[in-house]
């Protein structure tokens, strides 16, 4: 038995799935290498079947629809975008606070990209991510995909370009985390690097370099180890302050 589906309905369900995989192609957790793409194409195409309006507010062209799915998407790559702006924030104040203790040159491949990075950055994306997931932002995400269907119907014809420069302005908030959160390691290697200028000069037969290195990074493991319940606490407070409001940058919610 054939059975005959409405154009309109498979219009709506196809925009919806471009502007879904887009938010997927980007997000925390959705966009992670080790999500199968099999997976993340089958969740969007469930929710693109839930949140999909039909039928739409009118009909397209070939030309009019292939732009609809450009704008579609470019809504849910900066939907996704968003959401990992403070991510990508933990992932740089890893990067500062290894490379100035001494583990710059430890770089493995993170899997969460595909590309080496040091391995203490990769410790904080992890530890990120978790929190991510225990803070329920995967959900706030997921709603904020929602409310977008509704702020931006479907089909819009004008894209809101005052949240496109919100969410690109926002962007600054990557260096704002990592400076915030990287700075007692930075005083710590800059007290320690002074520590042993002044050793060295007072004992001059000591080889500084074969000392530093080591001192620096077991200040850093000390420290990552002393600060790891402070760094769960600063992350699930960034996450819960900012994360709603560069969601909700792009309709002018927040």
């Amino acid at each position: 038995m054939n059975v005959a589906l409405p154009l309109e309905g498979v219009l709506a369900f196809g925009l919806a799935l471009a502007r879904l995989l887009g938010v997927f192609l980007f997000a925390p957790i959705f966009g992670h290498e080790a999500v199968p793409t099999r997976v993340r194409v089958g969740l969007a195409a469930v929710l693109a079947w839930i949140a999909a309006p039909a039928p739409l507010p009118e009909l397209f062209s070939s030309q009019a629809f292939g732009l609809a799915i450009a704008r579609e998407a470019l809504i849910g790559v900066s939907l996704g975008f968003a959401a990992s702006i403070v991510f990508s924030g933990f992932a740089l104040m890893g990067e500062l606070a290894a490379v100035q203790g001494g583990l710059g040159a430890a770089a493995v491949l993170d899997p969460s990209s595909g590309a080496n990075s040091v391995v203490l950055s990769t410790l904080v994306g992890t530890i990120a991510a978790l929190v991510f997931l225990v803070t329920g932002g995967h959900h706030e995400v997921l709603r904020a995909v929602f409310l977008s269907f509704d702020a931006l119907p479907v089909g819009v014809e004008t894209l809101p370009v005052a949240g496109f420069a919100a969410i690109a302005s926002a962007g600054s908030i990557i260096f704002e985390v990592a400076v915030r959160i990287a700075a007692p390691f930075t005083v710590a290697m800059l007290v320690s690097n002074v520590a042993v200028g002044m050793l060295g000069r007072a004992i001059p037969q000591l080889n500084l370099i074969a000392l530093q290195l080591p001192a620096q990074i077991g200040l850093t493991l000390l420290l990552m180890a002393l600060a790891a319940g402070l760094l769960v606490e600063e992350f699930a407070f960034t996450l819960n302050a900012e994360l709603p409001r560069l969601l909700g940058a792009l309709w002018g919610a927040a």
